[in-house]
């Protein structure tokens, strides 16, 4: 009975076809991590603030149908703890008759006194134009030199009669 046994060089060569392929591999994956890691990501210009916002009984019926609003803005008298964030709060059902929350203050203005006007579906800066899409509730620019949507507050809970929005 012949055994076949490889020649030396065959495993020498096999042994660094496999290292190479190894060195590649680690190469990728060290070049993909490190141009990855380089890239800065912009934050929205509008700076956290706190968000405690409950609806009344009446804003609660107005926001019972897709494509409605309320608008909290500073200057305006609400319940004691309500906090309106930077500009204020929009409060919107979209087409999907989803609820969402927004902060009111243009991205591009950054400006607590720059807040934008609403007309479902859209809200308007009145200052740079910048137009935010709010159908499906990204609150997305789709017109005027804006880059950031709108600040958007996570955390909209409805519950019985009333709505609560916190941050």
């Amino acid at each position: 009975m012949l055994v076949a046994i490889p020649s030396t060089s065959y495993v020498f060569t096999n042994k660094i076809l496999t290292m190479n392929r190894f060195a590649y591999i680690l190469f990728s994956v060290v070049l993909f991590l490190s141009i990855s890691s380089c890239r800065e990501e912009e934050e929205n210009p509008i700076p956290n603030r706190n968000v405690n916002v409950n609806t009344t009984y009446s804003e609660f019926m107005q926001l019972r149908n897709a494509g409605t609003h309320v608008e909290y803005k500073y200057g305006n008298y609400y319940a004691a703890g309500t906090l309106l964030g930077y500009g204020g709060v929009l409060l919107f059902r979209d087409y999907d008759n989803k609820l969402h929350a927004a902060d009111l203050a243009c991205p591009v203005e950054a400006d607590d006194n720059v807040t934008v006007n609403v007309k479902m579906p859209y809200a308007v800066c009145p200052k740079c134009n910048t137009k935010y899409d709010l159908t499906f509730g990204f609150c997305s620019p789709v017109s005027g030199p804006g880059k950031f949507p709108l600040k958007i507050y996570q955390s909209v809970f409805e519950a019985g009669d009333y709505i609560q929005v916190r941050n």
